[in-house]
């Protein structure tokens, strides 16, 4: 091993190795804290049940629960979340590398790695089984393919990273509309007919795979058996039948009487309308009805959609964080409530079992119900009190991101292309959850990396001559030290929940 070279390049990157080691020792104290790992009620029983016996939910993707399938022989779910640690310091890492890239200077490349190092929320869900982090990963994974050669727009980078964004629609369906803004993006960037032929095909093949097995199990080619049904929930916001006068067969999709609550409870709620159809919250028929209903019910009221749409991607910016879609779902995500039993552990589990004899049966036998370790566990607790990235904050990378790029546009060192996707990917990620269900806190945790790579490339530098930049990482000046991320605040108040939901 050359350690003269080896000492060359840990000089060169020293503040990004500093706070790399501290993320690593600030997600070895989490492992230590709550072990196995920790549970987000029904979903994560919904993706463990698919990991163990390759079953969909018609609720919910499962793309999820392949990733679990994967690592059943290991027969353990702290491997689970060591895998899902090393994913979030990966993402971290792939910011740093893509910043340098671009010409920034190291104390820039690790000031937009910060977050993702030692937000509280990030390590939280590194630490849940939940699909978030996995997400995350592959997202990062392709815009490294896509942006790693500066001004390079070779085909061979653009279908691997449309493969991954597709197959990230398994995962969350969020995916989605990601996979379509690559698309437009290669549309705009004028990359031709073959090279964007190529990345819809590319993208396609996992959706057509997942859907392929959905049909082979549930006879419906297609994700989910639910789009419509959290549709409709988004609906229930500002829904009034008076005016939607939907038919007869639709009229029981109707908002009961009462206060209204938030969108996503309509669905899980004692009250709930979905109840009452036949063949419960996720048929076939239910889902259609519930499409068609909340079809009518947007173009009926546009003005209430729109509102309805524009005050839950507001809670994205909150200073505080919002106690939404109620506490019950906001305590899923403290480190104080990791030992919450969110849902029994006798309740059955999808295709056979229990939620806890499907936990046992994963981890090797072994009971994995989360374990609180002291003194550690409340050393988190504290800490996420006061190091998280603030939702005012976020906006402000966004917007500052922006305005940036739109005043340096003309000779700016990044080229638009290279701003522009992960910026949009971050937006995506959070406008569309409102626009198509409800507003959740879990949902910001992917957006911070997309938009703290945006924010870092808009500073890039110059263009060298002929439009391409100088491919290296070679040292830039390195400020003495990083600014310091963490802000202080108390959490949110609680609030007496309505429901118990499960996340979508």
């Amino acid at each position: 091993m050359d350690w003269v070279r080896l000492g060359g390049v840990a000089r060169r990157h020293w503040l990004f190795g500093l706070a790399l080691a501290g993320g690593i020792a600030v997600r070895v104290l989490v492992m230590l804290a709550f072990r196995p790992i920790m549970w987000f009620g029904g979903d994560s029983a919904s993706y463990l049940a698919t990991g163990l016996r390759l079953v969909p939910d018609p609720s919910r993707v499962g793309g999820y629960g392949f990733f679990l399938w994967l690592l059943r022989p290991l027969h353990s779910l702290a491997v689970v979340a060591a895998v899902q640690h090393v994913m979030g310091l990966a993402i971290g890492v792939l910011i740093y590398l893509l910043a340098r890239r671009y010409g920034l200077p190291g104390w820039v490349a690790t000031l937009a790695a910060v977050p993702v190092f030692f937000d509280a929320y990030q390590l939280q869900l590194e630490s849940d089984a939940v699909p978030d982090v996995p997400f995350g990963f592959m997202i990062f994974i392709g815009l490294y393919l896509l942006l790693r050669i500066p001004g390079e727009r070779r085909a061979s980078r653009t279908v691997p990273a449309a493969f991954l964004v597709g197959a990230t629609a398994i995962v969350w369906p969020v995916g989605l509309a990601l996979l379509a803004v690559l698309l437009v993006t290669l549309v705009i960037r004028r990359s031709g007919w073959l090279a964007l032929a190529a990345a819809v095909l590319a993208g396609a093949v996992p959706l057509v795979a997942y859907a392929g097995w959905f049909d082979a199990h549930e006879h419906q080619f297609s994700l989910t058996r639910s789009e419509g049904v959290y549709l409709w929930s988004r609906t229930m916001s500002f829904a009034n039948c008076a005016v939607i006068r939907p038919p007869a067969d639709e009229r029981s999709l109707c908002p009961p009487a009462g206060p209204r609550i938030a969108a996503s409870l309509y669905i899980w709620d004692g009250n709930s309308p979905l109840l009452a159809m036949p063949g419960g919250r996720f048929s076939a028929r239910t889902n259609s009805l519930a499409l068609n209903f909340a079809l009518r019910a947007i173009a009926a009221q546009p003005g209430g959609y729109l509102t309805a749409v524009g005050h839950d991607v507001a809670l994205s910016f909150y200073w505080d964080r919002p106690v939404h879609p109620d506490a019950g779902i906001v305590d899923r995500y403290q480190f104080a409530d990791a030992t919450t039993a969110w849902v029994p552990a006798s309740m059955g589990a999808l295709g056979g079992g229990t939620v806890a004899t499907d936990q046992a049966a994963y981890n090797g036998g072994h009971p994995a119900a989360t374990r609180a370790v002291q003194p550690f566990a409340s050393w988190l607790v504290s800490y996420q009190r006061y190091v998280y990235l603030r939702g005012t904050l976020l906006g402000v990378i966004l917007l500052g991101g922006l305005v940036t790029m739109i005043v340096r546009r003309r000779g700016a060192g990044a080229p638009p292309w290279a701003f522009a996707v992960p910026w949009a990917f971050a937006v995506t990620i959070l406008v569309v959850p409102p626009m198509v269900a409800d507003f959740d806190l879990r949902y910001l945790v992917p957006a911070v990396p997309a938009a703290c790579l945006a924010a870092a490339l808009a500073f890039a530098p110059r263009s060298a001559p002929g439009g391409q930049r100088r491919c290296t990482t070679s040292p830039a000046a390195t400020g003495t030290s990083a600014p310091d991320e963490t802000r202080t605040s108390s959490l949110p108040s609680g609030s007496t929940p309505t429901a118990s939901p499960e996340s979508s």
